[in-house]
């Protein structure tokens, strides 16, 4: 494993997961991607994350994964890592984030022009599915085999050239030493900061901080309908929902369930996004639809899709972002003191 290099992420004074915390593992994915109900903090957030470094790189090296399902579980892991690190932003600092936060980012692009044009595909296909019966039958026939074809030269490029993925591999693999196995001592402390502590305080501000910039980007986007700030609004809401789920164990029924109403809003807003990406698409490269009146019928379409996912992520966004950014914290805040309460975990640090 490769060693330390530049600065890390200090979620626990640990070096490596002691086998005593065997009983909160496997819950790293899916379904179990939260923080068990008497699970300190620091040492939760330390398993969730090589999880999710695990899961990030498992299907570049498994033989039996396809390329496109390694990138897709790649990003989404990465994504992950990265709501990870924006909880504990503050309680880290902004030097800490924004060197993790970079090198999970830029290992991600290396190789997301696949899954980019893979959704685009996709994206055709679904449209033709919402207007079944509308349409001339086969309409975007031609549009979707240029696209196909379009997702199979990028695919083979990455395929050919192994460096990407030896790169995203190894960038991976770094950051995972880094995580699992944090440097303790006074004097490196100085320079990397401490291990995230076992109280809601370490969490709250950059739950607060997430919260509000979506309510933020969601009001921009309300006021000023572009594909701009609605996929900016889209990053946080994406955000939210981990975050979320990483805490929905403090009351499972209502923050789960906030944790899925997060889900679909950010479905809403991703479709929205990718038809606007492949509108810009087809406005830079119109031979990817070389028939005039296909290619206008197909941007009407889009847009008037568009406009439902639209009014369908405002509807969902302002039952989301109903309460002021203050009052979301201290209701989690009090959550996670009765759970923790519950629990016998943590009662003289959060009370």
């Amino acid at each position: 494993m490769p060693g330390h290099s530049g600065v890390g992420f200090p979620l626990s004074s640990s070096t490596v997961l002691d086998p005593a915390r065997a009983r909160y593992l496997p819950a790293v994915t899916g379904d179990s991607f939260l923080l068990a109900p008497d699970e300190p903090l620091g040492e939760g957030l330390q398993r969730l994350s090589l999880g999710q470094l695990e899961e990030a790189m498992a299907g570049f090296v498994d033989p039996a994964a396809s390329i496109d399902d390694a990138i897709h579980r790649a990003r989404k892991a990465t994504k992950r890592l990265r709501a990870i690190l924006r909880l504990v932003r503050p309680e880290i600092g902004e030097r800490v984030y924004r060197f993790e936060n970079r090198t999970l980012r830029d290992a991600a692009r290396l190789v997301s022009g696949v899954r980019d044009a893979a959704v685009a595909v996709e994206t055709v296909r679904l449209l033709a599915d919402r207007f079944d019966g509308s349409l001339p039958i086969d309409v975007f026939d031609d549009l979707s085999e240029c696209l196909d074809r379009r997702y199979l030269r990028i695919r083979q490029r990455i395929v050919e050239d192994s460096r990407a993925v030896a790169e995203v591999v190894a960038s991976l693999e770094r950051s995972r030493a880094r995580f699992a196995g944090w440097p303790t001592g006074e004097a490196v402390k100085k320079v990397y900061g401490s291990a995230i502590r076992n109280r809601f305080d370490a969490v709250g501000p950059g739950l607060g901080l997430t919260y509000a910039r979506g309510r933020r980007e969601m009001k921009r986007a309300m006021i000023s309908p572009t594909a701009v700030n609605f996929h900016l609004w889209r990053k946080r809401v994406k955000y939210l929902r981990y975050q979320t789920e990483i805490l929905r164990s403090v009351w499972p029924e209502v923050v789960g369930g906030a944790a899925i109403t997060l889900e679909r809003l950010s479905e809403h807003l991703g479709q929205e996004h990718d038809l606007a990406e492949l509108l810009s698409l087809l406005a830079v490269d119109s031979q990817l639809c070389p028939d005039p009146v296909e290619r206008s019928l197909f941007a009407a379409v889009a847009q008037h899709r568009r406009a439902e996912l639209q009014v369908g992520s405002n509807v969902l966004g302002m039952r989301v972002y109903a309460e002021k950014p203050s009052q979301f914290v201290d209701r989690l805040g009090v959550y996670w003191k009765s759970n923790r309460l519950s629990t016998g975990v943590g009662i003289v640090a959060d009370v």
